[in-house]
């Protein structure tokens, strides 16, 4: 009996560990892309797309730019803080030569013109493909 129970326990504190360290239940996937500054006032620079979603909905964004200088990233930083001054669910941090900006999905949906309707996974997807981003499912 105390071994059925002790492996009982055991196997609750590993289901419970799974569901911590996959996000309970939520999904997400990366996108990445390079730019190499040919078309962009802030030459070359990095970007990563982390979008977690919940009920097949987005959820939060977590959109990371490396520039090639701190200078760059500190001015993209700046136009970020300017421009996103109505959107209460946006953070904004600059560390050295990354940008990174966290996101609910209303101002996701507001920043990007979306509708609710094209927040779903496969819809995100399909626009981060359209725009050249390479997408981890």
């Amino acid at each position: 009996m105390k071994k059925t129970l002790k492996i009982s326990a055991l196997l609750m504190v590993v289901a419970i560990m799974l569901l911590a360290l996959t996000g309970c239940g939520k999904n997400k996937i990366v996108a990445t892309k390079s730019t190499s500054g040919e078309n962009s006032m802030f030459g070359a620079y990095d970007e990563k797309i982390e979008v977690t979603f919940k009920k097949d909905k987005v959820d939060k964004i977590v959109w990371t730019m490396e520039f090639k200088d701190e200078e760059t990233a500190k001015s993209m930083s700046g136009l970020y803080q300017m421009a996103s001054s109505e959107l209460k669910d946006l953070e904004i941090k600059q560390d050295g030569k990354k940008v990174v900006l966290t996101m609910g999905a209303e101002s996701f949906a507001s920043q990007s013109d979306l509708k609710d309707e094209d927040l779903s996974r496969d819809k995100i997807i399909k626009e981060l493909e359209e725009q050249g981003y390479t997408v981890k499912k």
